[in-house]
């Protein structure tokens, strides 16, 4: 099934022993725009940092909870690399600018 990223975004993230916090962001692979990671917003367990989860752990997606199953423990997920750690183009993290 299909989805959204604008739908999914939100969504909550449950490790194998408990919730990790919710979908920020989506990081896409260059060129063939698959699914890479999803960027998960931990702020409520572990101060508010972003940590990146392979598209890979994604164990199932539960659209009318809103919520997506990872396999991975809490303690993996806290050990995750984070945004600050990926190579992504400068003009995609510039906050963006309006004129009027």
């Amino acid at each position: 099934m299909l989805h959204r990223a604008s739908k999914v975004r939100g969504f909550h993230i449950l490790a194998t022993d408990g919730e990790i916090g919710h979908v920020d962001d989506f990081l896409f692979e260059e060129g063939s725009w698959a699914l890479r990671y999803l960027v998960v917003d931990t702020s409520n367990w572990i101060g508010g940092n972003s940590v990146l989860i392979a598209s890979a752990m994604i164990e199932s997606i539960d659209a009318p909870g809103e919520v997506i199953r990872v396999r991975m423990t809490r303690d993996q997920v806290e050990r995750s690399p984070s945004m600050a750690s990926v190579d992504i183009e400068l003009i995609e993290t510039l906050p963006s600018v309006w004129v009027l």
